[in-house]
């Protein structure tokens, strides 16, 4: 009998093959992790270029900072703050104070943190359009969403890229939907309620975009799916954020945390009825079909032409997203196919995997549908912001907007990872990449053309080194001319908002700090000769403090000092 060896591996070759094993899975999930970091940090520098020759900065941007230099000192609840419902507590102001932290009280922390929360924006949102789809598929939802939101023109970047006007909390949004959305469990229930809490107080147009736009998802849920538990994570995540928003606010209150002062004012009916349609105006201007009113940035006339691609994008991955709604509420599990009617949702799941379309009305935690449900009503809730908060004609309100714009992207994104696979031909399949390519590289030399632009010009930076020059450290101005050269010139000079609603002098009651006042004296008032804010001028100033014993004239602002310190009244009734 002949001999016979058995080749039996042993426990060292057993465990380095093991090793191997996981070092290839290993290998995908490190060059993804590489490559979207590299991806987000060329986002930022790219972004933040474009937020520098968009965006000047304002008082506006530079409260934000000083909240977070505030919260980065140790006043986490932002104590005897003076904020409104949109303080930006728990979504912009936390990642200035790191900021702040990293790098200092800096001007370039205007446009630093909006483009580094645009950049997130922008990563987040190539996922979510990619999600449950590969290869060509995946990639055209992702360049969709690169193409609008990474290369923005100059009209949207006027808001996109500043802050704070809520794209922060429109990236809390789409990191809780993306949370609950994609799948089910109790931590991703938790982490979209912890998201849309912290949006909700620090924001209150979460309510709009983020919260009911999830509470309606989930009754709708159960009325596409006819099973009322499909709707359950939905609409208890959404009613829990709400519960632990209040909780939280209540919580900081007997702490000590900001007052809530006046909120906007709302339309009329009748404004509101004009303002659908400026909407459509606004919105076709924002991503370039038109410019007057914004500028375009240095921008050919024939390269903005050709973002009109953009609207029709956006409007194709409304539009689709809508009947998808309907037509799966009306139609019920019917519209699901054999999968879904029997619970099990493996095929719809191998079939988008796939780069098919049989998933696009599956049921399950993780069913396609349940993404673009919830964006279409995010992106109709910042529609209606924008239609009941816009007061006038003003094109400043087509800030309202940018989320709408957002959102209306990812669904762009997703419209067009469904409509790849259904390209058959070769030659039209190279055509679409081609064209794609195109239309995302004109996007791409817009923005060229803005960044070769002269950055606007900043007055209040040569203010702030006067003020300096001549030892004037501690000052008030009206709203506009204060907080920002405080920012602008890194703390050396502290000028506080002040206001005259009745011809005297007293503290500004929004944004802002009473310890600024309390127990403080001043050197001098400053305010913009030109566009006066808040009735703070020459007149108001001597009624309150005296003439004046010097008055100098710097880049459109006067500077009022006199021979003693001034001290201002509480502006509180």
């Amino acid at each position: 009998m002949p001999n016979v060896v058995e080749d039996v591996a042993s426990p060292a070759v057993l465990r380095d093959t093991a090793a191997e094993r996981a070092t290839r899975r290993r290998a995908p999930l490190a060059a993804a992790v590489l490559g979207g970091a590299a991806l987000f940090a060329g986002l930022v520098v790219l972004l933040y270029f474009a937020s520098v020759h968009a965006v000047p900065g304002n008082s506006d941007g530079a409260t934000v900072i000083l909240e977070g230099q505030a919260m980065g000192a140790g006043n986490l609840t932002l104590h005897h703050w003076f904020l409104s419902f949109d303080s930006f507590w728990g979504v912009d102001a936390p990642i200035y104070a790191l900021g702040v932290l990293v790098a200092g009280l800096r001007p370039e922390l205007l446009n630093l943190v909006p483009a580094a929360i645009a950049a997130c924006v922008v990563v987040v949102g190539m996922w979510l359009a990619r999600h449950g789809r590969r290869g060509a598929a995946g990639a055209a939802g992702a360049l969709v969403v690169l193409a609008l939101l990474a290369f923005p023109t100059h009209a949207l970047s006027i808001f996109y890229l500043q802050g704070p006007l809520h794209v922060g909390t429109a990236l809390w949004c789409l990191l809780a939907f993306a949370s609950l959305c994609t799948g089910y469990s109790r931590w991703r229930w938790a982490v979209a309620v912890l998201l849309l809490a912290a949006g909700a107080v620090g924001d209150l147009q979460t309510l709009a975009f983020g919260v009911l736009p999830l509470g309606i998802g989930g009754v709708l849920a159960a009325l596409r799916t006819r099973r009322w538990r499909e709707g359950v994570p939905a609409a208890t995540a959404a009613a829990a954020s709400v519960v632990l928003a209040l909780v939280a606010r209540e919580v900081a209150k007997v702490i000590g945390t900001f007052t809530v002062n006046k909120s906007n004012p709302t339309a009329t009916l009748r404004e509101m009825l004009t303002n659908l349609k400026l909407a459509v105006t606004y919105g076709d201007k924002l991503l370039g079909a038109g410019s007057q009113g914004f500028g375009r940035g240095g921008v050919p006339s024939g390269l903005l032409a050709v973002h009109v691609l953009g609207v029709l994008a956006i409007l194709a991955g409304v539009l689709a997203a809508a009947v998808g709604l309907v037509r799966g509420v009306l139609r019920g599990p019917a519209d699901a196919g054999p999968a879904a009617r029997s619970g099990d949702t493996s095929a719809a799941g191998a079939a988008v995997g796939a780069g098919g379309t049989a998933a696009c009305a599956g049921s399950g935690p993780s069913a396609p549908w349940r993404l673009d449900d919830v964006r279409l009503r995010a992106f109709l809730g910042d529609l209606a912001v924008f239609v009941i908060l816009t007061p006038t004609a003003n094109p400043a309100y087509a800030r309202y907007l940018t989320v709408a714009i957002v959102f209306g992207a990812v669904l762009a994104g997703r419209l067009a990872a469904r409509v790849v696979p259904l390209i058959r031909r070769r030659l039209a399949v190279l055509a679409s990449a081609v064209a794609a390519v195109a239309a995302t590289l004109c996007f791409a030399a817009s923005v060229g053309y803005n960044v070769a632009e002269a950055a606007p010009l900043q007055p209040t930076a040569t203010l702030g080194r006067f003020l300096a020059a001549r030892g004037l450290v501690e000052g008030v101005g009206d709203y506009w001319s204060a907080s920002i050269v405080t920012v602008e010139s890194r703390g050396r000079v502290r000028v506080r908002p002040v206001m005259a609603p009745f011809g005297r002098v007293v503290t500004y009651t929004r944004n802002s700090s009473s310890t600024w006042y309390t127990g403080h004296t001043f050197q001098f008032l400053v305010y913009n000769h030109a566009l006066p804010f808040g009735d703070v001028d020459a007149k108001t100033a001597t009624a309150t403090f005296g003439k004046p014993a010097h008055v100098w004239a710097v880049d459109g602002y006067l500077v009022l000092a006199w021979r003693h310190r001034i001290s201002v009244a509480s502006g509180l009734p």
